[in-house]
C-alpha cells in the first residue's frame, strides 16, 4: 500500500514574534548605543591630552631655549627685543595659539619685526607643531591652528576643529596687560597649557592631565581678524 507523501508548508514569523525581536532589540540599543558613543568620547578625549602633551613638551622646549638665549622672561612684559605691544613680548604669550598663528601668517623676511626674539620663539613653537597643526590657509581649513588668543578671550573657543591653546610659564597666571604674575620671572618652566579642540578642554598642570567636553563645535562659526570669535556665519 503506497504511503501519501507529507508536504510541509514554510511557515513565517508570526506578527507577535516580531514584535517581540524588535522590542529585544530596542532594549539591547538602548544600553549598547550610550555605552558605544562612551567609548568613542573617550577615545576622543585621550586623543586630545596626547595633543595638549605635544603642546607642552614643544612649549617647554622654547621656554628653555630663549629664556637662556634672549632676555625673554616668562610673562608679559615689554622688555622684549623689538618693542611691540605690552603682553606680546614674554614667554606665554609667544608660545600660545593665538600669538603662534599671527605671527607665522604675519611676519616675513623683511618685516621690521621679524628676527626679533618673540616672532622667532613663535616661529620656532610652529615649527614643532606644525607636522600635526597647519597654519589657517582659509576659513573652511578647520583642522588648523585657531587663531583666536585666548589671553585677550579667555571663554573664547576655537571654531570647527580648530586648536587653540593657552601657556602659563611660571608660577602664576599672565594678563594680557603685562601686569601678570610672571612679568619679571625667568624661570623658563612651563607650569600649565590648556588645550581647546573639537569641543573637548585638556588642562596640563605638572603631572596632571584632565579632561572635560566644554563646548559644542560651530562649524559655520567664523573667528574674527580681533582675535575672538564673532557670530558671524561663513556662507
Amino acid at each position: 500500500m503506497l504511503k501519501k507523501s507529507v508536504i510541509k508548508e514554510d511557515q513565517g514569523f508570526t506578527l507577535v514574534e516580531i514584535i517581540v525581536v524588535l522590542v529585544v532589540l530596542a532594549i539591547l540599543a538602548a544600553f549598547t548605543i550610550p555605552t558605544m558613543l562612551g567609548f568613542v568620547a573617550d577615545a576622543k578625549g585621550k586623543a586630545y591630552i596626547a595633543e595638549a602633551r605635544e603642546v607642552y613638551v614643544a612649549a617647554q622646549a622654547v621656554a628653555t631655549e630663549y629664556s637662556g638665549t634672549t632676555d625673554m622672561t616668562d610673562g608679559s612684559n615689554n622688555t622684549g627685543t623689538g618693542g611691540g605691544d605690552p603682553w606680546s613680548n614674554g614667554l606665554a604669550v609667544s608660545l600660545s595659539s593665538g600669538e603662534v598663528q599671527y605671527r607665522y601668517k604675519t611676519f616675513h623676511p623683511g618685516d621690521k619685526l621679524y628676527g626679533t626674539s618673540q616672532v622667532n620663539a613663535s616661529h620656532q613653537m610652529y615649527r614643532y607643531l606644525s607636522a600635526d597643526l597647519p597654519w589657517l590657509d582659509g576659513v573652511y581649513n578647520q583642522k588648523s591652528i585657531s587663531q583666536i588668543n585666548l589671553f585677550k578671550y579667555p571663554d573664547a573657543t576655537p571654531a570647527g576643529h580648530r586648536a587653540a591653546w593657552r601657556v602659563t610659564v611660571g608660577p602664576g597666571d599672565d594678563n594680557i596687560d603685562g601686569t601678570g604674575a610672571n612679568k619679571d620671572q625667568r624661570t623658563a618652566r612651563v607650569t600649565k597649557v590648556v588645550y581647546l579642540r573639537d569641543g573637548y578642554q585638556v588642562t596640563i598642570e605638572g603631572n596632571n592631565a584632565s579632561v572635560v567636553k566644554k563646548y559644542e563645535v560651530d562649524m559655520t562659526k567664523r573667528e574674527t581678524d580681533d582675535f575672538g570669535n564673532s557670530t558671524v556665519k561663513v556662507p
